[in-house]
């Protein structure tokens, strides 16, 4: 599907978190003539000048301003740091948000479909950026001119299936693994932070789709931070999920992986 197609709103809020992904999504919205409105939040939004100003613990003021300005379609993107409730001093909206969701919800995508389902219940449709830049998403095969070199096939096959896995259980999307050990798996801290912690030469990152995420809020994301973190700590490359990952800032992910002899590689999952 090319970019636009099949795309019949008017008006679009942008909820905005970090990177630059917020602004790629206004530039090609208001490009198909969709008037954007965009809701950020002080430390998080940072390329992008927002409309509102939003708070995360003051959802009335937010669901206020779309009704007010008559907007129905919404997308999530860009990076939020998962709030602790009690030091977001929430409305009363908020709370109850919170209390319905995290009653239902053990895991990242389970709180994230009963949101999807708790506010979809107030009038708003959701829709995901790739529906809008499906460029953004990762192709299958090789992202750059870096081979797959010396790189055991057993490491990648166990890198997607354990990833697979801690997805299904809701715990994570990423894994490292080297010469058929896992290293670390991903938690609450994310992808970046567990390179950080425990990356090292040689080690393969491998991220996917968890089988139950909900593509329209939460796609897995690599960006340029991802490649610069891969690059100090001298992995090897990273395995993809073909189709179902978001790269942002794909130029420059391309430059550095190439510069920095990191793989960036499209694995095709079936049944994903």
């Amino acid at each position: 599907m090319s970019a636009g197609q099949k795309i019949s709103i008017n008006k679009l809020a942008i909820i905005a978190g970090s990177g630059t992904l917020p602004r790629d999504l206004y530039q090609r919205a208001t490009s198909l003539g969709i008037e954007c409105h965009v809701i950020g939040f002080k430390g998080h939004t940072n390329y992008i000048t927002p409309d509102l100003w939003g708070n995360i613990g003051k959802a009335s003021k937010i669901i206020s301003y779309l009704k007010d300005n008559k907007i129905n379609d919404i997308i999530f993107i860009g990076a939020i740091d998962r709030p602790n409730l009690w030091g977001l001093r929430p409305d009363w909206i908020t709370f109850k948000f919170f209390l319905k969701t995290l009653l239902k919800s053990l895991g990242d995508s389970s709180l994230l479909s009963s949101a999807r389902s708790e506010i979809e219940k107030m009038g708003f449709r959701f829709h995901g950026i790739h529906r809008f830049l499906p460029e953004l998403l990762l192709p299958g095969g090789l992202l750059g001119t870096v081979e797959i070199h010396n790189i055991l096939n057993e490491d990648i096959t166990l890198g997607v299936n354990e990833a697979l896995n801690w997805g299904e259980q809701d715990k994570g999307q990423s894994i490292l693994v080297k010469n058929g050990q896992i290293l670390a798996r991903e938690d609450k801290g994310g992808t970046n932070k567990m390179i950080e912690n425990y990356g090292e030469k040689n080690a393969v990152l491998v991220k996917m789709c968890k089988p139950q995420q909900d593509h329209d809020m939460d796609l897995p994301t690599i960006g340029a931070k991802t490649i610069q973190l891969c690059a100090e700590k001298n992995i090897a490359g990273i395995i993809g999920h073909a189709g179902n990952m978001l790269v942002a800032e794909r130029d420059d992910v391309i430059r550095l992986a190439n510069n920095n002899g990191v793989f960036v590689y499209g694995q095709v999952v079936e049944d994903a």
